[in-house]
This record gives structure tokens, sequence and C-alpha cells, in this order.
């Protein structure tokens, strides 16, 4: 997930929603409040109903783009949806907004409660370094200089791919990881990637062709 760009990005390749286009609504909405507020007698009631409004552009927002994600796991079979741990969440965001937090922690509610609808589990995984180590087969070399903006390059391997695609594509493997040290019972879990899947072994598997 993310807070400029796109809102959230998956190990399969869907870019889904617009950070920018998201904060930018917010900014109008705050700074038509701080008019409003000035306006005379009638300026505490424009106020609230203009919260309300954005408030609900927000909600419909983000619950579209949750039901987008969990769409996106069913079309890949997948039985799980792994997320960054929200509780590191504020490190990555500048003045830790509080309505970028909020809003990373209702898209996370609203995956939560449609995927269970659909009998799919949603598991978060520790954020760390995700964005810098090499997702690429099992090459997984760590460095903060892979990573310039939203290109991810990296320095061991040479393998070029988007930065939050390659993160996605680590967070899901950390999830995948963690059930195989854990003993959950999901030995056999792989990762969902655009061109097939990577099993807990790092042996990839290509998507068969359909004719």
């Amino acid at each position: 997930m993310n807070v400029d760009g796109h809102v959230a990005v998956t190990s399969t390749g869907a870019f889904l929603g617009n950070a920018d286009y998201l904060t930018h609504r917010r900014d109008e909405c705050e700074y038509r409040w701080g008019n409003l507020q000035q306006t005379g007698t009638r300026s505490t009631h424009l106020t609230i109903k203009s919260t309300g409004r954005f408030a609900r552009w927000t909600a419909d927002y983000l619950h579209r783009i949750s039901k987008a994600l969990v769409q996106e796991a069913r079309e890949n079979d997948c039985t799980a949806i792994a997320f960054e741990n929200l509780k590191h969440i504020r490190k990555r965001i500048s003045n830790a907004s509080r309505f970028q937090q909020w809003a990373f922690r209702e898209l996370h509610r609203h995956v939560e409660y449609k995927a269970e609808e659909h009998g799919i589990d949603v598991g978060d995984v520790a954020p760390a370094y995700t964005s810098q180590r090499c997702s690429h087969g099992e090459c997984g070399f760590t460095h903060e200089d892979n990573r310039d903006g939203d290109e991810f390059e990296c320095l061991n391997c040479g393998k070029e791919l988007h930065a939050d695609y390659n993160a996605a594509r680590n967070i899901g493997w950390r999830l995948v990881q963690h059930w195989l040290k854990s003993g959950a019972g999901r030995a056999t879990s792989q990762l969902a990637l655009k061109s097939g899947t990577l099993n807990a072994n790092g042996r990839f598997r290509p998507t068969a062709l359909r004719g």
C-alpha cells in the first residue's frame, strides 16, 4: 500500500486506486472547510455537510479498491491476501497523517470482511526491507540502492521491475515463508505472480497457456 502513486499493488501485477488523487481530494476539502468556517452563521452547517459528503466518497472509493483486491485474489485462485503490518505504517507516512493511517486501516478492514465471504484469509507481515529486496527467483539481494522511486533494478542480478510490484511480491513471499517456518499446515503454499506461481522452495511454475 502507498501514500502516493497507486493505493495498492498486488503480486499478480494489479495496480489499484490513486493515492495522489485521494490526498488531493482530501486537501481540497480541507481548504473548503477552512473557507466555510469563515463565512458566517451558516458555516457550521455547511462544514458538517461537506465533511459528511467527503467521508461517504472516501468510504466508497476504498470499498471499490477492496472489492477489486478480493476479485484479483479470486481470479488467481488465491487462498490468502498478505498485507504489510499496519503497526509500522507511520514510518512511511510524512507527518504521520491521521487521514492516511485511517485510509489504510479502512482498506484493510474492507478487504478482511469481503475476503472472509469467499473463504480467503488475510495475513499481516513485517514490511521491513520489502522495498529493497530483489523478488526475482532465488536472488533475494537486499540493498537500499536497488530502488530509485518507482524503479527497481537489482544490483546483483540486474532484474528490473516496478518498485511497488517488486515490494508486493516480497510481501506475499514473506507470508508463504512464515507459514512454512511456523508449521501452519500450509507447506504447499505458493505465491501468485503475473506469469505463474512460486512455491515455498523457490520453484517457479508458469501459468499454462489457454487455447
